[in-house]
């Protein structure tokens, strides 16, 4: 046996023969090895006594053809007795019929034959000590782990006794430990609106734009029914689409395309491709990247970086592509006009521009998403403080921190979530106490209520 496979540990194998030749002729192999505990018996019987006072053996090999009792009813009793040992069977004779009843019922590692090849055996054995090893390392880990949680569940007890002020933090903490998995998934959305947030600070000409995009995406990617990692990437594409322009000048952003001179143009065109290079480092983000890449390419191959045509062309980027065009069309009219004249805009972009298999899942999306601009006659408007806030009521214009950072953009309605977050920026980055909301008559009955 070679060194790396010799144990660390003492372990007990027990051996099961009628034959008392066979018993001692296995007994001098395993003599040799360092770390074995032989055990013999020459009967089922007295190996299930034995095994009744060595229960941590974990090795057990047992002949098939016994009198009394053959080799796979004892293997099947030893695994009640000892269910983590590891069980061969030895016999002289193919029995095809014995091997499959030992494997069903008796639940064996290996089957060996006689005559035995001493290096064979000796590997086998070798090979079912290191298994069974696993186990006993296995199950200390899991003890080990489990005091170890058991400690730091004590420990936070008593944080939460001594630091009173903390309680909510540490619950929360508390909380984060038993969903790890969900928390991160949810702190990489988090990042993803961190940057979108840093896009629109860099380019303010735009405020609140990528937010909207990804707003619509998110209606449309349900309307068309796609699956919630194809609708998260598509909706964080949106968000990220715009991260190349960090990179361009802002005096070539202030313009509109026809404005550019051949050389500016040829600059905003990278902004595509910059965009996919500044996340591609990350590889979750790379399916974003290229959707991010591809967002300005037309239906017809007519558009940058690469042309490509129709189909060829990512979903996300179809979609990104269609909500962006909408959400330039919709700030060229008045708010009360603007929806419908934005749509009626995009007809003759359907098929040279825009994918056409997506235009009643944007015309459905931006009617449901943009529904809350037009604001029916029975509604108030107020001037409010962070602390005053409640669920219903609805931001009359953007709200940005107190460095420009957007928060919610206009329409959105307040809910306990976005209420705590509003509150809790005011204290990291103040901005304006006063905030102007949207009461509706509902919301405002109940206040006087």
């Amino acid at each position: 046996m070679s060194e790396n496979q010799t144990p660390q540990a003492d372990i007990k194998i027990l051996l099961v023969d009628d034959e008392v030749n066979i018993t001692r002729a296995l007994l001098r192999l395993f003599n040799d090895v360092e770390h074995y505990q032989v055990l013999t018996a020459n009967s089922g019987q007295d190996a299930l006594l034995l095994l009744r006072e060595n229960q941590d053996c974990g090795v057990i090999i047992s002949d098939q053809r016994m009198p009394g009792m053959s080799g796979v009813e004892f293997l099947r009793q030893a695994r009640d007795l000892s269910p983590e040992a590891v069980r061969m069977l030895l016999t002289g004779y193919a029995d095809i019929e014995a091997s499959i009843a030992a494997i069903n019922r008796g639940g064996i590692f290996r089957y060996l034959t006689k005559p035995w090849d001493d290096d064979a055996l000796l590997q086998a054995v070798a090979e079912a000590a290191a298994n069974f090893t696993l186990i006993q390392e296995n199950k200390r880990l899991n003890a080990l782990v489990r005091k170890q949680k058991e400690e730091l569940e004590e420990w936070n007890k008593r944080l939460k006794q001594r630091v009173l002020d903390q309680t909510s933090q540490i619950r929360a903490k508390s909380d984060e430990l038993a969903e790890s998995n969900s928390r991160l998934k949810e702190s990489f959305s988090a990042i993803i609106e961190a940057l979108a947030g840093l896009i629109e600070l860099h380019h303010k000409r735009a405020p609140g734009h990528s937010r909207n995009i990804s707003e619509l995406l998110k209606v449309m990617a349900r309307r068309l029914k796609l699956d919630d990692l194809q609708q998260k990437k598509i909706i964080s594409a949106g968000l990220l689409h715009d991260i190349g322009k960090i990179g361009i000048n802002d005096r070539i952003l202030g313009k509109s395309v026809a404005d550019m001179t051949p050389q500016e143009y040829k600059e905003y065109k990278t902004h595509v491709i910059r965009g996919q290079a500044a996340i591609d480092r990350v590889p979750e983000l790379r399916d974003i990247g290229e959707m991010v890449r591809h967002h300005h390419e037309r239906f017809d191959g007519k558009g940058f970086p690469d042309g490509l045509k129709g189909e060829a062309i990512p979903l996300g980027s179809r979609m990104i592509c269609a909500a962006n065009l909408f959400e330039h069309k919709l700030l060229k009219y008045p708010q009360s006009e603007a929806l419908d004249e934005a749509l009626a805009d995009l007809k003759g972009e359907w098929g040279p521009v825009l994918d056409p298999a997506l235009r009643t899942a944007l015309e459905e999306g931006a009617r449901e998403i943009y529904a809350s601009l037009n604001l029916v006659s029975e509604v108030s408007e107020k001037m409010v403080s962070p602390k005053e806030l409640k669920p219903g009521m609805q931001l009359k214009t953007d709200l940005y921190s107190g460095t420009g950072v957007l928060l919610l953009k206009k329409g959105s309605v307040f809910d306990e979530n976005s209420i705590d977050a509003t509150r809790r920026c005011f204290k990291i980055d103040p901005f304006e106490r006063d905030i102007c909301v949207i009461i509706r008559k509902e919301s405002a009955d109940e206040e006087s209520a």
